[in-house]
């Protein structure tokens, strides 16, 4: 056999090479496109009633993840706060008068745990946005 037929016989076609390729390509822009899009909030944005934080913990699950929320004290006393109480035990003291914010990337807030000191009261407006 020659050289020639040699090399002929022993190349790959490039034809199911370049689908294979161009597959792998399209999957990775679907992915990008997905990652994309949960980085963007769709703009709803849900405030919650006005409601009494005591010294007994209350726990707020979201019933989908929220991009940011804001967390009024408009008192009497200060109040304390966990968000995502899964991820973390960091709690947040809201003086009387003061509003908290938090900006994710993504939507990843799922849940608020509040409370107060021993025998005081507050009462907490609650705004978020997914």
């Amino acid at each position: 056999m020659s050289r020639s037929t040699e090399k002929q016989n022993s190349r790959i076609e490039s034809g199911p090479m370049s689908i294979a390729l161009l597959n792998e390509i399209a999957e990775r822009l679907m992915n990008l496109e997905k990652i994309a899009k949960a980085t963007q909030p769709i703009g709803a944005v849900e405030p919650i009633e006005k409601f009494e934080i005591t010294d007994v913990r209350r726990h707020m699950p979201l019933q989908k993840p929220w991009f940011s929320v804001s967390i009024i004290n408009d008192g009497d006393d200060d109040v304390f706060c966990i968000v995502n109480t899964i991820e973390s035990f960091e709690e947040h003291r809201i003086h009387v008068n003061e509003t908290y914010n938090i900006n994710m990337v993504t939507a990843v807030i799922k849940d608020l745990l509040f409370w107060c000191d021993h025998g005081e009261h507050a009462t907490v407006r609650i705004v978020g946005t997914r």
